[in-house]
């Protein structure tokens, strides 16, 4: 979602959102909503969440840019982003979940 967000920039701006804001948002409550039914949530406050989104969408930001260019030079780029993309995604695959009690009642509220 993060990475999708900030392939749009005139969208969000026409809309007057920013997509940083957004993703934090919708992050914020899609976890407290999963607290309502799942044993284990993501860990949005650990320190290289953030930090890896970002990397994550300027990997995918370059390897749009170096799709559309031809030659050995732009092959090269094309590796570089793909590994960069990987490395920012088992970053993010190897923080450690949340745990925490599932509720007696697995009703979901409303988390806004």
């Amino acid at each position: 979602m993060y990475v999708r967000d900030h392939q749009r920039p005139a969208f969000h701006k026409a809309l007057g959102v920013d997509p940083d804001w957004y993703a934090h948002e919708v992050f914020t409550k899609t976890s407290k909503l999963s607290e309502q039914i799942f044993p284990i949530t993501l860990d949005i406050d650990h320190p290289r969440w953030q930090r890896g989104l970002v990397r994550l969408q300027k990997a995918n930001a370059d390897l749009a840019r170096a799709k559309t260019q031809s030659g050995f030079g732009a092959a090269v780029s094309r590796l570089t982003s793909q590994a960069r993309a990987a490395a920012a995604f088992v970053s993010l695959f190897t923080i450690p979940a949340k745990t925490h009690r599932v509720p007696v009642s697995t009703r979901l509220e409303p988390a806004y």
